[in-house]
């Protein structure tokens, strides 16, 4: 089968093809064969139905006493005489009526045959006794029904041809009552639709191979030679022989674009060739560069993390001090509660002593006025004792109480001024405290105002230290934040690295698997990319000192595993040179219609 041409094969499918619609035709044939004979076995069976129950209708009669048998039969056998079924007209067909012992009952077109026994004396074309046929046949049946096939002529003819008789027992009366169809035709039409069928085949056999001869002739053009030459080239290449001979084909063929592909393929092999040697020396620069870089990241990360360490220690002495701050806003509300406390206390102090002061100047008042009244007593003693003195011995008595008097005015006096001295001294002490206390009353207001303005200096002095803490730490957390991106910039880095070494290693291979395909006669592939000397890493800067000594740091996360090489994109072919064209589109339209 593989030895043979495409058109052979072509030819070969077409011939399949017919053949398997050529037995599909003669099945259905078959089957419409069947399908016709069960049709006129339907047609004859609801005829001879339909006069056994004419015939069966009058038995009823006659059983019932509705009319004598004899009468009954006649009258069955007549209306069974003019009786038709089948034809065009539903007129060509007849019934008739044997006993079962091949007495003739009724024949509409042999009325001479009526009570005549019949057996051995009607004969088919073929010598066989047809009357004999239907009795042994219904002897046979054994629910009074047979079918029963003969060979008779057709009225006015004189060959034998088949004719299916069907006959039903009349149970009582010992009759068959039975009718037969001509089945000659059933062949005839069968014999017309094979023709039919034939001339179709042969001429769609016709139609067909024409089609197929312009197919396989198209497709051959568009391939431009057969397939197996084709995929013989197809495999060469494939194997890597791009200096196969590939014969000349029609212009826009699928050998002419083979022979193009072939023709850009190995320029594309050969620019691949150049191309794998810098790829590889680029991506080791590029690896080198990338460890350089790391190791550069990672001082840059143990300086920031120095630096975010000193950052949390400057953090923290904030925080203590706004804490002490804090405290002594609070150390000094309270020492002004106190003072406030003491101003009100010497308030209370001055009013007192301006309330004593009042009270002693309203004792001096009244000492004076007792000091009077004792003045004027003594006067009063005095006048007495000179009325006494001119009374004589009559006023002895009262001289004695006017001079006791007088001596207790007197001394009354004396203590009036002592105790008016007395009080004159308290007073001016009294005014001399009142003046120190209104002093002291001052000096604990100034107090007062200025420890106020002492805590809200301190006041002042905390918020700007909370506003200087939540400020580092706000640096805190952006100093953290830029560690982990340079840590992860480091890991990006060495991923970068293992990317770039990853992709000199697949250069390498590149190389290898270019060095499969034979150019000009030779497959030694172009030498690797000798691996030069890495460059020397930069010499890396010594890390700042941080102003305190950073907590130990974890090892910076390795990179990640490498990441597998990205596959190489879709390489365009080169141009072709202006000698060769590419196949046309009008040909790529024939190939995909067909």
């Amino acid at each position: 089968m593989s030895k043979l041409s495409f058109k052979m094969k072509v030819m070969l499918m077409i011939g399949t093809a017919l053949a398997a619609l050529l037995v599909m035709a003669v099945t259905s044939l078959l089957q419409e064969r069947r399908l016709i004979s069960e049709s006129r076995k339907d047609l004859l069976t609801t005829a001879v139905q339909s006069a056994h129950s004419i015939v069966a209708a009058y038995q009823a009669k006659a059983a019932s006493g509705a009319m004598p048998q004899e009468e009954a039969q006649k009258a069955a056998k007549e209306a069974l005489r003019i009786a038709r079924y089948g034809g065009a007209e539903g007129k060509t067909e007849y019934f008739y009526i044997w006993t079962t012992e091949g007495v003739g009952v009724m024949h509409p077109f042999k009325p001479e045959w009526d009570g005549q026994d019949m057996l051995g004396k009607v004969k088919d074309g073929s010598g066989v006794d047809i009357i004999g046929l239907l009795v042994n046949g219904m002897r046979s049946s054994k629910d009074g029904k047979a079918f029963v096939p003969t060979m008779f002529a057709r009225p006015g003819q004189q060959t034998a041809v088949p004719k299916l008789q069907y006959i039903i027992k009349v149970d009582g009366w010992n009759w068959m009552v039975g009718s037969g169809l001509y089945t000659d035709d059933v062949d005839a039409l069968l014999r017309q639709a094979l023709l039919s069928s034939l001339v179709m085949v042969v001429a769609v056999f016709l139609v067909v191979g024409v089609i197929g001869l312009f197919v396989s002739r198209s497709v051959l053009r568009q391939i431009g030679g057969e397939p197996t030459d084709a995929i013989a080239i197809m495999q060469e290449v494939a194997e890597g022989n791009l200096d196969t001979q590939i014969p000349t084909a029609h212009p826009g063929s699928m050998l002419d674009g083979l022979a193009h592909m072939v023709t850009s393929l190995r320029k594309l092999v050969t620019e691949v060739r150049s191309a794998t040697d810098s790829i590889a020396t680029a991506s080791s620069e590029i690896a080198q560069g990338n460890n350089d870089l790391a190791h550069r990241t990672e001082d840059t990360a143990s300086n920031l993390q120095a630096t975010a360490s000193s950052m949390e220690e400057l953090t923290s002495t904030v925080k203590q001090t706004s804490d002490s701050a804090q405290t002594a806003n609070q150390m000094a509300t309270s020492a002004a509660d106190v003072a406030a406390r003491g101003g009100q206390v010497v308030s209370q102090v001055v009013a007192t002593m301006q309330d004593i002061n009042a009270s002693s100047k309203k004792i001096s008042d009244i000492i004076g006025v007792i000091d009077g009244i004792a003045f004027q007593t003594n006067i009063l003693a005095l006048n007495a004792a000179v009325e006494a003195a001119r009374a004589g011995e009559q006023g002895r008595g009262f001289a004695v109480v006017a001079g006791e008097v007088r001596s207790l005015a007197q001394r009354s006096a004396e203590a009036a001024k002592e105790i008016k001295s007395l009080i004159g001294a308290s007073v001016e002490k009294v005014e001399s405290g009142t003046q120190l206390v209104g002093n002291a009353g001052a000096t604990m207001t100034e107090i007062v105002a200025s420890v106020q303005r002492v805590t809200d200096i301190i006041g002042e002095i905390r918020a700007a230290t909370s506003e200087q803490s939540q400020g580092i730490a706000q640096v805190n957390t952006a100093m953290n934040q830029l560690d982990q991106m340079t840590q992860q910039n480091s890991a990006l880095v060495e991923e970068s690295t293992a990317a770039a070494d990853s992709l000199r290693e697949q250069a390498m291979k590149l190389t290898q698997v270019v060095a499969l395909f034979r150019v000009n006669g030779s497959n030694t592939a172009a030498p690797a990319a000798a691996h030069r000397p890495a460059p020397k890493p930069a010499p890396r800067p010594a890390p700042a000192a941080a102003v305190r000594t950073a907590a130990p740091r974890p090892a910076l996360a390795k990179a990640t595993a490498p990441r597998p090489a990205p596959t190489a994109p879709a390489v365009a072919l080169p141009s072709k040179a202006g000698g060769t064209k590419p196949a046309t589109d009008s040909n790529n339209e024939d190939w995909e219609s067909f």
